[in-house]
């Protein structure tokens, strides 16, 4: 539950990289709209029907029906966009072949009806719409040639553009933003997904396989840190042994001794405050640290911790274990130093085994 929450509240801050994501994709787009050359489109609309010429009542109603079919449109279509429709009209006009770079045309039948369009897309306003209608009058006139029972003709003439198509900086502004907040949100659930593995595997290389208290290792290194950061505070390290499992832990199963390591952890823990640490230091020792923490508090506190684990432990087969502990303690001193500290901490655990008392503060 802990790591799903912290988990949740690293994705919350992730919201700088989305809007890092967002505004570098915007940019982007913004200098790419800047960079490329306006384009635009101009278009002539065509209209198809039958010959006035058609004296019969049975032809105008069989090219009716021929036209509902829409191939003769898609044939007038493809004639008006042909290269051969398209060549005749530049020789006429006898532009130059700069004037034609970076020209596409393309025509297409309007849905459900017999009107074309012809489109001619270029970077000068002036010639694509030049071309639209001169193609489309040089089209009408090679299909009449050929075609005498459907006409074709102008519906509306090209008109010369003001606005370019593309690009269209305001539109490709908000999609390459819209693209660039999907990928920040999948960047995001991506690290997220990452990182929790590694940390699950990193959780595991600090924490002992048994007894699910930190390592020694990890112990050893928090008290530095502890030391070297915060050189003004108090700081309280200790070390217990469970002097009741001598004698019996080489006999108990791996099953059993596993849950007693457990549940003395846990009883650590609950005597603990949140920032506190417990670590296995041995296989029947374990260390405490207690950031913050002065003398008087860091006794009563490893009080607290050896009342609760003289509560004998009871096992799977019924039997029950006194685990009998002892303390020693260390309180900082402006001199000291991490390896100072342990060494002093597992003098005051030997005092300890041989003491009136079951907890000994070093000296």
């Amino acid at each position: 539950m802990g790591t799903t929450r912290t988990s949740f509240k690293r994705f919350q801050r992730g919201w700088r990289i989305v809007i890092i994501f967002t505004a570098a994709f915007w940019i982007a787009s913004l200098i790419w709209s800047l960079m490329t050359t306006p384009m635009y489109r101009a278009s002539a609309k065509f209209l198809v029907y039958p010959n006035e010429n058609l004296t019969s009542s049975r032809d105008v109603v069989s090219s009716l029906d021929t036209l509902d079919k829409r191939t003769i449109s898609t044939t007038y279509a493809d004639i008006l966009d042909s290269n051969r429709v398209l060549q005749d009209t530049i020789d006429r006009l006898q532009l130059e072949p700069s004037a034609l770079e970076n020209i596409t045309i393309y025509s297409e039948v309007q849905t459900d009806t017999n009107i074309l369009v012809l489109y001619v897309e270029g970077a000068n306003p002036q010639v694509i719409t030049l071309l639209a209608n001169n193609i489309g009058q040089n089209g009408i006139s090679f299909i009449k040639s050929i075609y005498q029972v459907f006409d074709i003709s102008f519906l509306d003439l090209a008109v010369e553009p003001e606005t370019p198509f593309h690009p269209r900086p305001l539109v490709d502004g908000l999609i390459a933003a819209g693209i660039g907040l999907a990928a920040g949100l999948i960047f995001i659930i991506l690290r997220e997904s990452l990182r929790v593995p590694l940390e699950a595997l990193r959780e595991r290389s600090l924490t002992d396989k048994q007894s699910l208290a930190y390592t020694k290792k990890y112990m050893v290194r928090s008290l530095t840190q502890e030391l070297v950061k915060k050189k003004d505070e108090p700081l309280a390290f200790g070390l217990i042994h469970l002097q009741g499992l001598e004698d019996l832990i080489d006999g108990l199963p791996e099953r059993v001794t596993t849950v007693v390591m457990q549940k003395v952890v846990q009883r650590l823990h609950a005597m603990l405050r949140g920032n506190d640490l417990v670590a296995r230091w041995d296989r029947l020792v374990f260390s405490a640290l207690l950031p913050a923490t002065p003398e008087m508090p860091a006794i009563k506190t490893f009080e607290r911790l050896l009342q609760a684990l003289e509560e004998p432990l009871t096992i799977e087969t019924g039997d029950t274990i006194s685990l009998t502990p002892v303390a020693g303690l260390v309180i900082r001193r402006p001199e000291d130093t991490g390896d100072l500290m342990m060494e002093r901490g597992e003098h005051a655990l030997k005092n300890a085994h041989t003491g009136e008392t079951r907890i000994v503060v070093a000296k």
